[in-house]
């Protein structure tokens, strides 16, 4: 079976950090009064640099990042480590300037969440595999969200 979209990319630490802030961003987007964060960069910074030691503890070279999009589910590959999705598992998606956000539902052993790097859609455009993703994702009825 051949996927219909394709992304790639180096799992560097700048796509790293844009993660780590679409993460915080949605984190901070939940709350609301005394408990909403007016600046979540701090914690980019240290989830970073502390992911960034862990990866390079784990591996030498920077590992690619793929993510297949295929009709009835998605896989996202980092290195060795491989998980899949079934677009009706993710609950909302979100949008940064530079991260394509998944939120997928507690029906998993954890809630999960997926920040891929826009850039990075091979072959074809982001709006064509936008489009093709709010057809899926049939939970997501708000369509795709800034944050």
């Amino acid at each position: 079976m051949e996927a219909k979209y394709y992304m790639e990319y180096k799992e560097s630490k700048k796509a790293i950090e844009e993660m780590f802030d679409a993460y915080y961003k949605l984190k901070n987007s939940k709350r609301w009064g005394i408990f909403k964060s007016p600046d979540i960069q701090e914690k980019v910074r240290e989830k970073t640099e502390e992911r960034y030691r862990e990866i390079r503890k784990i591996s030498r070279k920077e590992r690619t990042i793929k993510a297949e999009f295929f009709e009835d589910h998605f896989v996202c590959t980092t290195g060795d480590v491989i998980q899949e999705y079934q677009y009706g598992e993710i609950e909302a998606l979100y949008e940064t300037n530079t991260t394509l956000v998944f939120v997928a539902g507690r029906n998993r052993k954890k809630e999960a969440f997926v920040g891929l790097k826009k850039g990075s859609v091979r072959g074809r455009s982001l709006a064509d595999l936008k489009t093709f993703l709010l057809e899926r994702c049939i939970k997501v009825t708000k369509g795709i969200e800034p944050l």
